[in-house]
């Protein structure tokens, strides 16, 4: 299964403040909430082909889940991490998720790195089994740390050089939202919603034609500090280090691990939100940006995607383009600086 970064939960938020995937409209919602990649998904269609879109989505990610997991011995990700540096022939799919992050990696300046697997793992992030290794420790797992020790081959070859093993966590739910609303779509789906993991993905406009709206959660779990309007098909994926931690001898470790020290990220934020059309590109920038601040998502920052980080000071800052999309629900947060 896929152990790795819990972004914040996130929801639509109708307009009567109960939460639900869309306001009332006309047409019937048909809704199914599956269990998969070590969370829970909620999906949402609407229209004559809603149902079949739901089961092709639920196929999807299924099919998607057994090639990315990094537990299961007979997926794409165990036997590659599990070659010894051999040549293999992997799935397409496999293949393209590996091309995004690694490309990923490259545009975040290594902020965001699928090899810090074994760091991860000494860390007891990937097994829930928590511990603080040893410097030494973490040097040695340092060692094989490294996006370029991937290797991309043609006709769909993958291999990893100098020890190193990958995991996708960083970016699957996004790619695997974009894949599943894409299978959603393709079954006639013209409006619908997936909640996976707590990221979300919306397919076209809300059935009543209105704009959808979505709340991102406080770090505490229990409310929500804004929301975001936005028009159809996008991606909207949250980071934050609060939500999968451990506490030894009073200090507290979270899960986001910075891949130039190996140890959890000294972040600015609390959360980062990352809004676009690209799922994959949203999950990776989540992390990125979680490591890298504020400063380091205006020199990453391009049309592709807009960001809402919360930092610990309370501060809101959010891409200028954002500006009269957002509203706050807390009063704790008032300063919102758009960038």
């Amino acid at each position: 299964m896929l152990r790795h970064k819990i972004a914040v939960l996130i929801a639509v938020i109708c307009y009567s403040g109960i939460l639900c995937s869309c306001t009332q409209s006309a047409l019937h919602p048909h809704s199914s909430q599956i269990y998969a990649l070590d969370t829970v998904i909620d999906l949402t269609a609407y229209g004559e082909n809603a149902q079949q879109a739901i089961n092709a989505a639920t196929e999807e990610i299924y099919r998607l889940e057994k090639l990315l997991s990094v537990t299961d011995e007979n997926s794409d990700i165990y036997k590659l991490n599990n070659a010894s540096g051999k040549e293999l022939t992997l799935n397409p799919d496999t293949c393209r998720i590996i091309e995004l992050a690694k490309n990923a990696s490259a545009q975040t300046q290594g902020k965001f790195d699928p090899t810090i697997y074994p760091v991860l793992k000494l860390w007891g992030f990937t097994e829930d089994e928590y511990s603080v290794p040893a410097k030494a420790e973490i040097a040695s797992a340092m060692k094989s740390v490294d996006y370029k020790n991937i290797t991309l081959g043609i006709d769909h070859t993958v291999s990893l050089q100098n020890g190193a093993q990958i995991d996708l966590g960083g970016i699957a739910k996004g790619y695997i939202a974009d894949k599943a609303a894409n299978a959603m779509k393709a079954a006639g789906c013209t409006s619908g919603l997936i909640s996976l993991g707590g990221n979300v993905r919306t397919i076209g406009e809300k059935a009543d034609g209105t704009a959808w709206n979505i709340g991102i959660k406080e770090p505490d779990g229990n409310s929500y500090f804004a929301t975001v309007t936005l028009q159809e098909d996008r991606s909207v994926i949250t980071s934050g280090a609060y939500q999968r931690n451990f506490t030894k001898d009073g200090v507290t470790y979270h899960h986001i691990i910075d891949p130039k020290t190996g140890k959890p990220a000294d972040s600015e934020a609390l959360s980062v939100t990352i809004i676009g059309k690209d799922g994959a590109l949203c999950d990776a920038l989540s992390t990125a940006i979680y490591i890298g601040g504020t400063e380091f998502a205006e020199k990453v920052r391009n049309s592709e995607f807009e960001y809402v980080i919360l930092a610990h000071d309370g501060v809101i800052y959010a891409s200028s383009s954002l500006k009269g999309k957002i509203s706050l629900s807390n009063s704790s947060y008032t300063n919102i600086i758009y960038k």
